[in-house]
């Protein structure tokens, strides 16, 4: 189930009500709930409101609607892996790319908001779009600095390493994660270092 964690809400001014914050919170908690026992298309924002002890103007005030409740909670999970992602020597984890995608996996397994958001709604979801698009604006930030490529080339090869990263963690979460991270890191090394020659036994 989808589990918010108290934290302060991103981009909150100083000097806003300690009752907005409250309010806030509430919200997200009934949504929690709900998610517990249905899916979000089948969640009404009466039953938010409800469940939060607010009425619907209240809630009105705070959100357009539902999917802006939920984008906003995304914005928070995707502020969050920045900084960690931020925290990273980019430029040697690619030397040795199963360090990069074991603090990939860390992140997404440890980060308890971040992996139980991906347990509920998928990789189809618009946050492991962000995520992705996280990912890829971090490398060419720093990879365009250090690497002297051709912008073009860059961005096709972030683009491959990106959407192959995520398709193995999707692929990983969907049969029910029964490898353990180590086994799928060691896969991945040797994938990027040496293609599929690397699992082929020499005659």
């Amino acid at each position: 189930m989808f589990i918010y964690k108290n934290r302060k809400l991103p981009n909150m001014k100083k000097s806003e009500d300690l009752r907005v914050v409250k309010t806030k919170r509430a919200i997200r908690v009934s949504l929690t709930k709900l998610l517990a026992e249905k899916d979000l298309d089948d969640i009404t924002i009466k039953e938010i409101a409800e469940n939060a002890e607010i009425n619907r103007k209240t809630f009105d005030k705070h959100y357009t609607g539902i999917h802006q409740l939920v984008h906003e909670i995304e914005d928070e999970l995707i502020e969050t892996f920045n900084k960690t992602l931020k925290k990273r020597d980019l430029v040697n984890d690619l030397k040795n790319p199963p360090n990069l995608y074991k603090e990939l996996s860390y992140i997404l397994l440890n980060e308890e908001n971040l992996r139980s958001h991906i347990e509920k709604f998928g990789f189809h979801s618009s946050l492991t779009k962000k995520l992705a698009e996280a990912v890829k604006i971090s490398l060419m930030s720093v990879l365009s600095e250090k690497l002297d490529l051709d912008e073009t080339i860059l961005k096709i090869i972030i683009e491959y390493w990106v959407a192959g990263e995520m398709a193995v963690f999707e692929l990983w979460y969907r049969e029910g994660a029964k490898e353990t991270i180590e086994q799928i890191n060691e896969t991945v090394g040797i994938l990027s270092s040496s293609g599929i020659q690397g699992f082929l036994k020499e005659s």
